[in-house]
């Protein structure tokens, strides 16, 4: 999407870019297994698929770099859970600064080093890739995706890329392959749908100059942005997901097809309309269950979905196993197994299944009196032939979990930006933003969650009024707004997906209500916008601040404004907008393995200080006093983290580590 300079008319624009906040509902990090040790050299084969590690991070025991962005939310039909997304964000989620309308390197994916010999034969190297995806944003003809390869004693060879070539006037899309090695050739792919498949790429390693230790690949997307003429609108762009990353041995150059079974997408949300609702609302509604929760078909169960993908040339069969666990509101976790009988698949193809979930089970898990619930729900597949090659490797994609849960706020989106969404242009200082929920119980509302996009020069930082609506014949009413706030600003932090607004005072509500902002500059806030759930006749938009009508995106995604009906503020995903000022502690060694120090300004010394640490599902990990500027974490699951320092329930200090 080109940026519209403010003199035209008031407009509303869904930013094609995304950001990078981690989806809530994933499986903790804290329940995944410390990594063992890694070589300097790494063994064939090298194969990643993107299914294991924790959520944003590349596997730390194959990749040397953490700049792309692990997921499962972003790949259209991917061949397996999980892909390795590039874009013009840094490790930290925010845009580059070097990116401009010339391409640069942006994100690298570079493996470790592999031990290879010359008396090695049939060195392949293939990938799965595709350009887009989820993303708004087609990579332009200038932008690329690049493979290179390391020959040590020589360097970096470049060894293929792929761009966007043409767009014909038929909407057909073309994507061109150039491939250096060897004798080069281009390949050309045309379709409508480029952007919804994955294409297969295998390359001969078989040059004297690879086949010794020190051999490594890497992957590059090269990235242009545009011009900054609407401030709020310049985010990220420029994708490619990546999936499917194997070298091996004795291969040859039509081996792209796997002998595996995977999980391409595990379950999602367990209800029909909501991502999250409070636990009270739907355990004490029957309307609430009847409409979010019950199977429609059956009337007693509680449907899951997932994708599973056959990788192999031929159809096969396979079982399928489900857990579900109340692992949040229960007196103990209570886990309950279920069968999910044999099913076929056809070859090279992915398919949906559904399985129901017995209701009852379901509701009477976690004590009657918990307010905060989750539940965790795993799917496994097994009883399938899997290439004895990568036996172990293609064994953790067989699994997959989801959490599904039931804290203080509603929500429609599951906490992935896909893209942003604003109004900009002439005349928008008044404009509003409102999106429809509906509460099963009479509650009171006390603060509301927003996303908002890193942004160039954070260009989206202007000030806008928080406002609360009530309902008159499906749309905002303008003459009961219970609650307007004014001069309230953005932010954005990369690790804790949303900011908190607690409200001044509370607002109660019951049934129909809307919650949003009204505009106070011209400016583009760039909103997230979820594309992975489409509510309908949920979003709506007065751009001249008087007629509101639906928004030209609404049942295109969700835009990410969360109520929250928390006794308390709850800082468990959120930034609170009174952190300020704060200051960026120094922490060593970062990655740690066991006892982290900080260094802590003298400002910082007195005590006494707390310390909480999250983890990138936004759980908190750790709370408690600050006892020396030394930290043991030991015990804490690989991954990133966040740490927050406050004194006298002000938050005074943070810093970001890695845990190895």
């Amino acid at each position: 999407m080109v940026a519209v300079a403010p003199t035209t008319p008031a407009q509303e624009a869904l930013q094609r870019l995304f950001s990078r906040p981690k989806p809530a509902a994933l499986a903790p990090v804290a329940a995944r297994q410390l990594a063992p040790s890694v070589p300097d050299t790494l063994d064939l084969p090298f194969f990643d698929d993107f299914s294991q590690q924790p959520y944003g991070l590349t596997d730390h025991r194959k990749w040397a770099d953490n700049a792309v962005f692990i997921n499962d939310a972003y790949g259209i039909n991917p061949p397996t859970k999980g892909v390795a997304t590039f874009d013009i964000l840094d490790g930290s989620g925010h845009v580059y600064k070097h990116v401009s309308s010339s391409p640069a390197g942006a994100d690298t994916l570079a493996s470790k080093p592999i031990r290879l010999t010359p008396a090695d034969v049939g060195v392949y190297l293939s990938f799965a890739y595709q350009p887009k995806g989820m993303s708004d944003d087609m990579p332009e003809r200038a932008d690329s995706l690049t493979l290179q390869l390391y020959a040590p004693g020589l360097g970096w060879i470049s060894a293929w890329h792929a761009f966007p070539d043409t767009f014909r006037v038929d909407s057909v899309k073309v994507l061109k392959e150039k491939y250096f090695l060897q004798t080069p050739y281009d390949k050309i792919s045309s379709s409508k749908d480029i952007t919804t498949q994955f294409f297969k790429v295998i390359i001969g390693v078989s040059d004297a100059k690879f086949l010794q230790p020190g051999f490594r690949f890497r992957f590059i997307n090269y990235a242009t942005r545009g011009s900054a003429d609407v401030l709020g609108k310049l985010s990220n762009c420029d994708i490619w997901n990546l999936d499917l990353v194997y070298l091996n041995k004795d291969r040859n150059d039509s081996d792209t097809m796997l002998t595996d079974v995977a999980i391409a997408r595990p379950t999602q949300k367990l209800l029909k309309e909501y991502y999250a609702m409070p636990w009270r609302h739907l355990k004490n509604s029957t309307t609430a269950q009847r409409e979010q929760l019950v199977n429609a078909t059956g009337g007693t169960g509680v449907a899951i979905t997932y994708s599973v993908g056959n990788l192999e040339a031929t159809p096969t069969g396979f079982r399928a196993e489900f857990e579900a666990s109340c692992v949040k509101g229960a007196a103990s976790v209570q886990t309950k197994k279920y069968s999910g009988g044999a099913n076929n698949i056809q070859a090279d193809t992915t398919r949906t299944y559904t399985f129901n979930l017995p209701l009852n089970d379901f509701l009477n898990a976690p004590q009657a009196n918990a307010d905060s619930v989750a539940f965790d729900v795993k799917t496994i597949i097994f009883d399938y032939a899997v290439n004895p090659k990568l036996l172990a490797e293609l064994r953790t994609n067989d699994t997959g979990v989801f959490r599904q849960e039931f804290y203080s706020y509603y929500a429609y989106d599951d906490g992935s930006a896909e893209n942003g969404f604003g109004i900009f242009g002439a005349n928008v200082t008044n404009a509003k933003v409102a999106v429809k929920y509906f509460s099963y119980l009479r509650d009171t509302l006390s603060g509301i969650y927003i996303h908002f996009n890193s942004t160039q020069d954070s260009g989206n930082m202007k000030p806008f009024k928080l406002a609360v609506w009530s309902d008159k014949g499906g749309l905002p009413d303008d003459d009961n707004m219970p609650y307007l706030e004014p001069n309230l600003t953005p932010r954005y932090d990369s690790l804790n997906t949303f900011t908190y607004y607690k409200l001044a005072h509370p607002v109660v509500v019951e049934g129909t209500f809307y919650v949003g902002w009204v505009q106070q500059a011209s400016v583009m806030l760039n909103a997230g916008f979820d594309r992975n759930n489409c509510p309908e006749n949920k979003m709506f938009v007065s751009a001249n601040g008087y007629t509101w009508q639906r928004s030209v995106y609404d049942g295109q995604g969700a835009l990410m404004v969360r109520p929250s009906f928390a006794r308390r503020a709850d800082y468990s995903s959120a930034v609170a907008r009174n952190a300020e000022p704060r200051i960026r502690i120094s922490v060593y060694p970062n990655p740690v393995r066991d006892e982290l120090t900080l260094s802590l300004p003298d400002e910082l010394r007195e005590a006494p200080l707390r310390i909480e640490i999250f983890n990138l599902s936004g759980q908190r990990v750790c709370y408690e006093t600050l006892a020396s500027n030394v930290v043991n974490v030991a015990r804490l699951p690989q991954g990133a983290y966040f740490i927050r320092l406050s004194r006298k329930e002000k938050n005074v200090g943070y810093a970001r580590f890695v845990k190895n």
